[in-house]
């Protein structure tokens, strides 16, 4: 059999630490590998992008998201794995780092945006996978299954 594999998408905000323990919990409850896939722009999307905030177009915000991302992974209780991913257009870049790392679940948290919206809402019509919307930042425990 198999092991079941869970991608958490994550932005590097403090707020996520509730989603990743939700996602460490459910991962530890169903016997699954977590994967932390940190999603960030393109240095040329960062440079051409008027929509991004100046934090999203600096290359010194992107340091500090892994940084972050790098505290709440020491706050975890088992090894995960972390990858980033660099993007120019989320949804095809997504699909084929997705296809190239068989996944049966990805999570993703409510409050991550990707350029002028929702990453969820834009993901969750184009890509053909199970995705699940970690809402953020309520105490609400998740019961692990199994």
């Amino acid at each position: 059999m198999t092991p079941t594999n869970i991608v958490l998408l994550l932005e590097g905000k403090d707020y996520e630490q509730e989603t990743l323990a939700k996602a460490s919990q459910l991962a530890q409850g169903m016997g699954a590998e977590l994967t932390l896939l940190h999603l960030t722009h393109s240095s040329k999307i960062r440079q051409n992008s008027l929509s991004l905030s100046l934090e999203e177009r600096s290359a010194q915000g992107t340091l500090d998201a892994k940084a972050t991302i790098s505290q709440l992974i020491t706050q975890l209780h088992h090894p995960v794995d972390y990858q980033c991913l660099v993007v120019d257009d989320v949804v095809p870049d997504l699909k084929r780092w997705l296809t190239a790392h068989p996944m049966d679940l990805l999570l993703i948290g409510s409050r991550h945006h990707w350029m002028e919206g929702s990453l969820a809402r834009l993901l969750i019509y184009k890509l053909p996978i199970d995705i699940q919307i970690c809402h953020e930042p309520y105490a609400e425990q998740l019961k692990a299954v199994g």
